[in-house]
């Protein structure tokens, strides 16, 4: 929330935030938060504001913000959308990293039932290219795997 980010002020040198639903039907039918667009956005909005553009200093990133658009199987339109979304508002003043690295967890219904094909990623690689993005990152095809999901059994906690 806003109110979260404002809280941090000054603490922060890098927000690292997602955007993964630019639709509230999407954010509520998969995270049961109807509001999740408007309220993403707000809050990447205080990290600019607090932030300005990102600060590369010998090729490392010092202060700024990096948005990641996780893209879901099936859901190339709606990830174009927010990186449409987040690159009108922020232009290059932002990173926008694009994530392919959806992994399906047992049981889910389609199209969440398997990983993100190569085409759909290209497509939304592509879109940004051609949107004139040009501080991005893109994630290798082997980053959807297995070994990235945690345990989610407290381990480490």
């Amino acid at each position: 929330t806003t109110e979260t980010i404002r809280s941090l002020d000054g603490t922060v040198d890098i927000y690292l935030a997602d955007y993964k639903y630019n639709l509230p039907r999407t954010a509520a039918a998969y995270s049961h938060a109807k509001d999740y667009p408007e309220v993403a956005r707000a809050a990447v909005a205080e990290m600019v504001k607090q932030k300005g553009s990102a600060v590369i200093d010998d090729g490392i990133m010092r202060s700024g913000v990096i948005v990641r658009v996780l893209l879901l199987p099936g859901h190339v339109a709606e990830a174009k959308l927010c990186v449409k979304y987040l690159y009108e508002t922020y232009g290059d003043s932002i990173y926008i990293s694009l994530m392919s690295q959806y992994t399906p967890m047992p049981n889910m219904p389609a199209p969440l039932d398997r990983p993100v094909t190569s085409a759909e990623y290209d497509e939304l690689v592509d879109y940004a290219i051609k949107k004139g993005i040009t501080n991005a990152f893109i994630q290798d095809a082997s980053s959807a795997a297995e070994s990235f999901i945690p345990p989610f059994d407290s381990t480490g906690v």
